[in-house]
């Protein structure tokens, strides 16, 4: 084997470990942040992390705050399965104000690219249930 194909080899098997390294930590930190926003959604999670960020200075200041931050992360999660109703409406006017304009391989495009929405986001979709994921905390 001469010199120039050793180091082609080399090279090419440096690129190949450097993908997959690449490949799986960027997964792995998109995975973990997602998770971490997904915790934050839910009622329990943005009073944890609340409660982190304030530091109480004790237990009696904790039970204190604990009733307020759990009234907020209520009002947080009311907001935003208002807004996904309101969002679901939209895109469903959207799409009969569309429908006439259209032909069928459109609108068939239309109810396609709708349908691969995010559950919260799809016209008259249920939302996500208890799952508590992109479209935030469950009902």
């Amino acid at each position: 084997m001469t010199a120039n194909t050793k180091s082609i080899v080399l090279l090419a098997a440096t690129l190949v470990v450097g993908f997959a390294l690449g490949l799986f930590a960027d997964s792995t930190l998109v995975r973990r942040r997602r998770d971490r926003i997904g915790q934050l959604r839910r009622p329990p999670g943005f009073v944890a992390h609340m409660e982190r960020v304030i530091e109480p200075r004790n237990d009696a200041q904790r039970d204190s705050i604990r009733p307020l931050l759990e009234h907020v992360a209520q009002q947080n999660g009311q907001a935003i399965r208002d807004a996904n109703v309101r969002l679901r409406a939209v895109l469903d006017s959207m799409r009969v104000s569309l429908a006439p304009m259209l032909d069928s391989a459109q609108r068939g495009r239309l109810a396609t690219e709708l349908d691969r929405m995010p559950e919260p986001f799809r016209p008259g979709g249920p939302g996500r249930g208890g799952r508590g994921g992109r479209g935030g905390p469950p009902p």
